[in-house]
């Protein structure tokens, strides 16, 4: 029996206020084969589509319905029909903007397509199910399989700000692409893998603590959460976990949040994502996140029970002792792993003991992303306001008040609590003040005693200093390691003179004054104990250069004109940071007055530009460049073929660098590397990349040189046993030449046979004697007579001691260093090249002689003939050189 076909794209069903149509296909059977072969076209689209959505950023700005499919429209002006060509047109649908009830041919079907929940609550968002379309009957309160068949099983689904593609692929598996419809659409989460949140979040399991709750006992608690309840059930911290959205604007907190497992079933907990300015670090409420950092954490809900919470979040038979592992849904669509878990135990025991208080237990995130903790019963507060958290596992809620006289000194100076979070204006700077912190645990005892702890207010703060020029500390190359890295000397110049009388004379004490950076501040050459520096001031002397050392118990503010910060006083002795680099940096002279908490009364900006030179600052090219080619000529070393680096650059005049000690890198060919650079800056190339066919296959190689200015450090502040470390400072301060070409030369490029007289080379023919002989060379006086390899504009005379049947050993028979041997030596191994005679006549064959080449003819009816006599020579690589020259025997 034929049934009918909707190769529908329900697009507009699912859209808010529109109108959608679709079409469908003929109503035979027989056409799903053709439909389905048809879509193996649609995978490239689909690819492309996907690729500018990841990587480009795209979007979806309308879906169209077209005969046999659906147009989509893409936010970089590119629109794709995604159709099946063999889908003729057939029933026309239309979805009712208002009610949502579906019409087919203009007929009123009683099926609805609303977008989200219906009248009864429920999704009626139509859906394929083996390859049926299955509508929302109102009357039966439920989904029924229609009559219409879905050709080629492909439909969209627009919902939630997301477009979701239904097709199959050429091999009829179906597959589903999301695409986002907003310009800032979330395209990725990172987490880390196998994330267990619990009072505290750690990366496995085992690490994370369990998150702790109980029955509590009623009290008439004031703290933010209210008045607790007998037998109410209270669960205690639970952890932060930082994750990283994509694109970075995304705005996590709008957006519904749930940790889903792998079977569809939500985990009962609200999941909450706040912004967070500085990675790695809890931070207090912000309207966005500026850097793509959010904190995420989860609040149990209702359906969690004292009865439950150790079991709620674990699996079931075997698994009963191992924790669900959830993915993060955002609105409904997973991104991340299903490796997300949640670490809970059986509540305590009642009563559960109060917690004692303990001031290193109480912590805030300053301005600039670090942990400030309490101690000794004391934590410092900066001006503004913020936000204190105290750390322990079975805490429910708290607040902070002043009491007493204090409550009286809070009011007078304007400093306020609200709940955790103590504002402190400007006037109260280096006040201090006692605050009472009051805690409940979970088992609803509050904690009463030995529960305060003095707040420190800071002292006045200057947000804006006055600037001086840049010091310019430029590494360079040196002997002497401690010149490479000299002390680095700001020159305040007038700065400090020019400051008011009554801040000069404030200064009584050296310890009044510190150069200081910002906490955040990453790079910098010198590393900084809790950001300061260890410095010695100077005066300036009559020349107005550094002079004796500054004292402030005589000297006046106004003298003090310099500023040291050592660097290295050897290899091994230095106060290099971890994390040194070249770069643009600032350094503040903070300057207080003399009160205990130390108001600033003056700061100097000092910018510090940390410089490395060029690499053509240290080195210029050596004669072996011709044209910005460097000429490597091949050498062996038994069989392998290598060339050497090392005579490509110098030092220039007056630069104390080393050029050997000068790294080489080389591009890879077909993504195969051309060699390996071994010690002495030699290069041992592989030759089934470089070679080919005994020849030179590629005989331009591209390169680049390298020179580490602290190659010769030995260690640093950190730790000088930590090679990693270390590598990546001496990688900081590498510099680099542009990419050059080197010309390969093989072992016996050049060489060539040649026949002398009266010391002018043959350039016709040579003439074999009546003996059958060509005479090898001979010089008399200054002249030279007869046959010679040439080679490098030296010659070797061809005879039976000079290319032998062992290659010879003693050096006046040798060329360059290269012994020769003939055919009957064995194959040539390091400088050695195996040299080979051919005529071109058969019935001719040549032989080395004591005096010369001998050349017997077996054809006595040719005594005489004119031919090429080839030599064929074989270096210890593998390369095969030719040279000849023509001969005559009358």
């Amino acid at each position: 029996m034929n049934k009918k076909f909707l190769s529908a794209i329900l697009f507009g069903a699912l859209m808010v206020s529109s109108t959608g149509t679709f079409v469908s296909c003929k109503d035979y059977d027989d056409d799903i084969d053709a439909i389905n072969k048809e879509l193996t076209d649609l995978k490239s689209k689909l690819s492309d589509l996907e690729s500018k959505v990841n990587a480009g950023g795209a979007y979806v700005t309308k879906i169209e319905s077209v005969d046999g499919g659906f147009k989509v429209s893409v936010s970089d002006g590119t629109s794709y029909n995604l159709t099946v060509a063999s889908a003729a047109p057939g029933s026309k649908v239309v979805i009712d903007d208002k009610t949502g009830e579906i019409s087919i041919d203009g007929k009123a079907t009683g099926w609805f397509a609303t977008t989200g929940e219906g009248e009864e609550a429920v999704d009626m968002t139509p859906y394929v199910k083996d390859g049926y379309w299955y509508f929302y009957d109102k009357a039966a309160k439920d989904f029924v399989k229609s009559e219409y068949k879905a050709a080629g099983d492909a439909y969209a689904v627009v919902k939630d700000g997301v477009v979701t593609l239904h097709m199959p692929d050429e091999s009829g598996k179906m597959q589903s692409i999301v695409l986002p419809l907003t310009a800032n659409a979330l395209t990725a989460i990172s987490l880390p893998a196998g994330l267990t949140i619990g009072n505290t979040v750690a990366t496995g399991a085992a690490d994370a603590e369990a998150i702790s709750s109980a029955k509590a006992a009623k009290l008439d608690w004031k703290g933010p959460k209210g008045a607790i309840e007998k037998d109410q059930f209270l669960v205690g911290q639970i952890g932060v976990a930082d994750l990283v959205v994509s694109p970075k604007n995304y705005d996590l907190s709008a957006q519904k949040l749930t940790l889903v497992d792998s079977k569809g079933n939500v985990a009962p907990v609200k999941v909450i994502a706040t912004p967070n300015t500085f990675n790695s670090v809890i931070v207090g409420d912000r309207a966005a996140s500026e850097n793509g950092n959010w904190n995420l954490t989860v609040e149990m809900t209702d359906e969690v029970t004292a009865d439950n919470i150790n079991k709620v979040f674990k699996g079931t038979g075997a698994n009963a002792d191992k924790e669900i592992l959830y993915a993060l849904c955002v609105n409904g669509i997973p991104y991340t792993a299903y490796d997300i878990a949640i670490k809970t135990k059986a509540p305590e025991s009642s009563p559960v003991t109060a917690i004692s208080f303990a001031a290193a237990n109480l912590s805030y995130i300053d301005a600039e992303g670090t942990e400030v903790k309490g101690a000794i019963n004391g934590i410092e507060l900066p001006v503004g306001t913020t936000t204190l958290k105290y750390a322990d596992a079975k805490l429910y809620d708290s607040y902070i008040t002043f009491e007493g006289t204090y409550k009286a000194k809070a009011e007078k100076l304007g400093v306020k609590a609200d709940g955790m979070t103590v504002t402190v204006p400007q006037a109260a700077s280096g006040e201090t003040l006692d605050a009472t912190v009051h805690m409940v645990n979970i088992g609803g005892v509050e904690t009463t005693t030995s529960n305060t702890i003095t707040l420190k207010l800071a002292g006045a703060s200057i947000d804006t200093p006055t600037e001086i020029s840049a010091t310019e500390y430029k590494v360079m190359p040196k002997a002497n390691f401690t010149k490479v890295l000299p002390a680095i000397l700001i020159d305040l110049g007038d700065a400090l003179s020019k400051l008011d009388a009554a801040t000069i004379e404030a200064v009584q004490n050296a310890d009044q004054l510190s150069v200081v950076e910002a906490a955040t501040q990453e790079g910098f050459i010198v590393a900084s104990t809790a950001n300061v520096f260890t410095s010695i001031y100077y005066k300036a002397n009559a020349q107005g250069k550094k002079g004796e050392v500054w004292d402030a118990s005589n000297d006046g503010l106004e003298s003090l004109r310099f500023i040291e910060i050592a660097v290295a006083t050897s290899e091994s002795d230095n106060k290099v940071a971890e994390d040194a680099k070249p770069g643009k940096y600032t350094l503040n002279l903070v300057i207080k007055d003399g009160t205990t908490v130390g108001n600033e009364i003056a700061k100097i900006a000092m910018p510090v530009n940390v410089t490395v030179p060029a690499f053509d600052d240290l080195f210029a090219a050596t004669d072996a460049w011709t044209e910005g080619v460097y000429g490597a000529r091949i050498y062996p070393s038994a069989n392998d073929a290598l060339i050497s680096m090392s005579n490509a650059y110098t030092a220039k005049s007056g630069v104390d660098a080393n050029y050997n000690k000068i790294a080489y890198a080389f591009d890879k060919i077909n993504n195969v590397a051309v060699g390996t650079v071994g010690n002495a800056q030699q290069v041992t190339l592989d030759k089934a990349v470089v070679y080919k066919d005994k020849a030179l296959a590629n005989s331009e190689l591209k390169a680049t040189a390298s020179y580490s200015i602290l190659d010769a450090m030995t260690a640093y502040t950190g730790s000088g046993s930590d090679v990693t470390k270390l590598t990546a400072i001496k990688k900081a301060f590498t510099v680099e030449s542009s990419k050059f070409t080197v010309k390969l030369q093989t072992i016996f490029d050049g060489g060539k046979i040649v026949f002398y007289k009266d010391n002018a080379v043959v350039t016709g023919t040579v003439g074999i004697a009546a003996d059958g002989k060509i005479a090898g060379l001979t010089i008399s006086g200054s002249k030279k007579q007869g046959l010679a390899i040439n080679f490098l504009s030296e010659d070797l005379a061809v005879n039976s001691t000079n290319v032998a049947n062992s290659y010879p050993s003693a050096d006046a028979n040798k060329l360059q260093g290269y012994a020769f041997g003939n055919s009957n030596a064995s194959d040539a191994s390091g400088k050695q090249i195996k040299v080979t005679w051919s005529t071109g006549i058969p019935t001719v064959t040549v032989a080395e002689g004591t005096d010369g080449l001998e050349f017997t003819n077996n054809d006595p009816s040719s005594p005489t003939y004119e031919t090429t006599l080839t030599a064929t020579f074989e270096d210890a690589t593998g390369i095969v050189y030719t040279s000849s020259i023509k001969v005559e025997k009358k």
